[in-house]
């Protein structure tokens, strides 16, 4: 089956989710939304990723799915996040991906996140040592990071048996 895994990153987290899946998918096809535009139609599944900045799913994910639409729906369909804070993937969802596709997708999932400071510049900076620091204050029981188990599960979803 053929799998082309589509992924939007800003500081490299959705890239390294994408890349697990791809090494539990055989065969599958990696694309960074960034710099190319793949045409879904010749694969069986499309798996299609982003990252999260204050509740928006990366831009260029979210237009190739508003895009690519009309073909999506015909496919074999994934959509994963990678958000800090896991707990709002659904209504990330909701506000980033249309209803129809949410419904029509076998799995939508939220990878969880990393938070890289080292990465973020100007005002994302601030904002995420603000956010953090909140988190903190309130009693957070951990910071943000991955779930393995569930790109695993996912995964598994859409590995050829």
């Amino acid at each position: 089956m053929k799998t082309l895994i589509a992924y939007a990153t800003k500081t490299g987290t959705a890239e390294k989710c994408a890349r697990m899946l791809a090494e539990r998918i055989p065969g599958a096809t990696l694309a960074d939304l960034r710099t190319e535009k793949p045409n879904p139609a010749p694969y069986d599944q499309v798996i299609v990723g982003g990252s999260v900045r204050m509740g928006s799913l990366h831009v260029d994910a979210r237009q190739y799915l508003e895009g690519a639409k009309s073909i999506l729906l015909q496919k074999r369909l994934g959509v994963f996040l990678c958000a800090g804070f896991a707990e709002k993937a659904d209504a990330i969802l909701e506000n980033n991906v249309d209803a129809e596709l949410r419904a029509h997708a076998l799995q939508c999932e939220c990878f969880g996140g990393e938070i890289d400071m080292g990465k973020l510049r100007g005002f994302e900076r601030l904002i995420t040592k603000m956010a953090l620091r909140s988190f903190k204050d309130e009693g957070g029981a951990e910071m943000p990071h991955l779930f393995p188990e569930r790109i695993e599960a996912f995964a598994a979803k859409f590995a050829e048996e």
